[in-house]
Order: C-alpha cells, then sequence, then structure tokens
C-alpha cells in the first residue's frame, strides 16, 4: 500500500520515482552496518609516506582487489599553481588540489590513515610563504561522505606531526566527497582540502565504457599576498565571490590540453562538485548526456540529458557518446563559472 500512494504521489508530481523492495541491493538502506574500531591518533617521525591504489584526476585508479584496502594520506601546505602567474598557499591532501582519488566497491573496508605533515620543513625554501599566518603548523581532520561512522571519532582534529588510523566500509556506490572538517570548514575547503571517492556496485557499473575521466569541480576564492603568491580569502568565500572556479583544480586546463578520445566511444566522467558554494550545470556542446545516475548511484538513473545539476558535495556519473570527429566543448553551463575556469575540451578522433 505504501509503494502504491508513493507511486500515485510521483506520478501526480511528475517524478520520476522506481520503488524496490530487495533489501539486499546496493541501492536500499545499509543492513548490517558493523560498529569499527575506535580511531587511534599516534605521534612522532618516520611514518611511512603516502600509499595505496591512489590516482589524480583526471585519472581514474583500479578498484584494488581484497576485502581490505589500505590507504595512507599525507597533509601538507604548499605551494600549489592554480594558473600561470597564480600560484596559492595551500593545504593539500596529497601533492595536489583536489586530493588523491579513492576507488573502492561496495563491501570493502577501507583501512584509512592519515598523517598531519604541516610542520615539515619542505617550504623552509619559500620564506614568504613560510611567514604567512595560514602556512603556520595547524590541526587538520577528514570527512569521507562515503563512510557511515561515529564522525567524534574517526573525523577529529590531529596536530601536526601526529597521524589518525580508522576504518570505514562502503555500504553504497556512488561518487563522494571527502574533505576536511575541522573549523572553519570552509577555510580549510577553499584551501584545498577536498577530494573524490568512487564506490562501485558489488558486481561493478551497468553498461561498458569504452574511456573513463574524473573531474572534481572547485572554486578559489584568492587574495594577493604578495607578487605571484595568492592566499584563500574567507571573506569573498563568504560572499560567494569565487575567483576561479576549475576542473581538477587548475584554471581552464583542459581547454590547453584537450582529453582526447575516439569518435563512438562510450565515454563516462565520474563528476563531483565540491564547490564549496556553487552549484553546477555540466554540459558536454554537440551531444546528449546519455545516461546519468545521480550521486553516482544506479538507482538514480536519467537519460537524454542536456545538462546534470550538481550541488555542492553532490557527484554523478555521465555517460555520452561523441559522434563525429571534433572538439567537444565541457563546461558548467552556469557561465559565471565557466567564464571563471570551468571548461575544457574532449577531442575526438
Amino acid at each position: 500500500m505504501k509503494n502504491t500512494i508513493l507511486f500515485l504521489l510521483c506520478v501526480v508530481l511528475g517524478f520520476g520515482c522506481k520503488t524496490n523492495n530487495n533489501n539486499d541491493s546496493d541501492n536500499t538502506a545499509a543492513k548490517g552496518v558493523a560498529t569499527t574500531p575506535q580511531a587511534v591518533v599516534t605521534s612522532g617521525a618516520n611514518i611511512q609516506k603516502q600509499t595505496g591504489p591512489l590516482a589524480y584526476g583526471p585519472n581514474v585508479p583500479k578498484v584494488p582487489d581484497g576485502d581490505t584496502v589500505e590507504i595512507k594520506f599525507d597533509v601538507t601546505h604548499k605551494l600549489f599553481q592554480v594558473k600561470k602567474d597564480v600560484l596559492m598557499a595551500g593545504w593539500l591532501f596529497g601533492d595536489s588540489i583536489p586530493g588523491p582519488i579513492i576507488h573502492v566497491r561496495v563491501g570493502q573496508t577501507v583501512k584509512f590513515s592519515m598523517t598531519n605533515r604541516s610542520s615539515d620543513s619542505t617550504m623552509s625554501n619559500m620564506s614568504l610563504a613560510m611567514n604567512m599566518e595560514s602556512m603556520k603548523p595547524m590541526q587538520h581532520s577528514i570527512d569521507f561522505h562515503a563512510g557511515m561512522v561515529n564522525p567524534e571519532d574517526k573525523y577529529r582534529s590531529i596536530a601536526a606531526g601526529e597521524t589518525i588510523h580508522f576504518m570505514w566500509t562502503a555500504h553504497y556506490p556512488g561518487v563522494f566527497m571527502y574533505h576536511c572538517g575541522t573549523p572553519m570548514v570552509l577555510m580549510h575547503m577553499i584551501s584545498g582540502m577536498v577530494g573524490m571517492v568512487i564506490v562501485d556496485p558489488k558486481d561493478g557499473f551497468p553498461d561498458h565504457a569504452d574511456r573513463e575521466f574524473a573531474l572534481v569541480q572547485n572554486e578559489y576564492y584568492l587574495k594577493q599576498a604578495s607578487g605571484s603568491v595568492y592566499a584563500a580569502d574567507t571573506i569573498a568565500a563568504l560572499h560567494r565571490d569565487p575567483t576561479y572556479v576549475t576542473f581538477n583544480g587548475k584554471v581552464s586546463q583542459y581547454v590547453f590540453r584537450p582529453l582526447r578520445v575516439k569518435v563512438g566511444e562510450r565515454i563516462r566522467v565520474y563528476f563531483l562538485n565540491v564547490g564549496p558554494n556553487n552549484i553546477s550545470s555540466f554540459h558536454v556542446i554537440g551531444t546528449i548526456l546519455d545516461k546519468v545516475w545521480l550521486d553516482g548511484n544506479p538507482a538514480n538513473e536519467f537519460t537524454g540529458m542536456q545538462a546534470v545539476l550538481v550541488g555542492p558535495a553532490q557527484g554523478a556519473i555521465i555517460d555520452f557518446v561523441l559522434p563525429e570527429k571534433g572538439s567537444y566543448t565541457f563546461l558548467d553551463h552556469s557561465f559565471a563559472n565557466a567564464t571563471e575556469g570551468a571548461a575544457g575540451v574532449f577531442i575526438a578522433e
């Protein structure tokens, strides 16, 4: 009876609803969510550097074998090149903005460690950056939207020189965000502490993709510190006035270095909008988006879309074909964002 009422409401309101009584599906409420061990915080030198089956966008790492995946992140403070002649004093997971992509499948457990290296001497030859208040050692943390854990325990802040160890299990398929959750969260996010997790269904995603790309959209809010060095500007972020909007951290990088594919290939884009403020309307000029799974979950399927509306901390998996030889621009169809750098090109050969 409940499903019947829900279906009628969907018809009246014009929604494309699905009902699913299979409680064992990847796409229903997770059953048997086990309690994970408490997080452990350690300190000391000679801690192993970043490891694991990781990649930086647009590359997509393979799903590792086994029931448990070991992953190690480093948090660093360093200068990051946003575009030519623009260096941001950033806070990074790993070596880039956004951070490394994690790719697992439903049922796998991530055995995770993160070391706060904000006090390391890698910046010693950059006196300006070292003298900036934003580059001083400070607390950091990580919040996995793909996890189902006690955030007060697993997502707690750690001081410079400390490492936090905890586990989380993937229960739902999709494209998820991770970010630093240390107050002021907005400041940590606009300084670069964001990234993507892809979770495959147990048996993999439906349909075969010939080519896969990972695209993370983010906003920069910058104020000049000295010369070509800039710092994150919280006031501008509070006023939702970005300096740049990018795919995978660099302004218009795929305009200058297009992504190359073949005519007729099924292309799959794992798309994530980490914001922190703007809604994205992802669009590819010259084709129709064949299949779109909102938040990357195959249960949330749309077909034949012209654009995908993705809010901050939301994602999508987008499948499409480029029909003829040529250049196909992809962009945020919210054109202020595209003009500020959220644009790129596919070359179909």
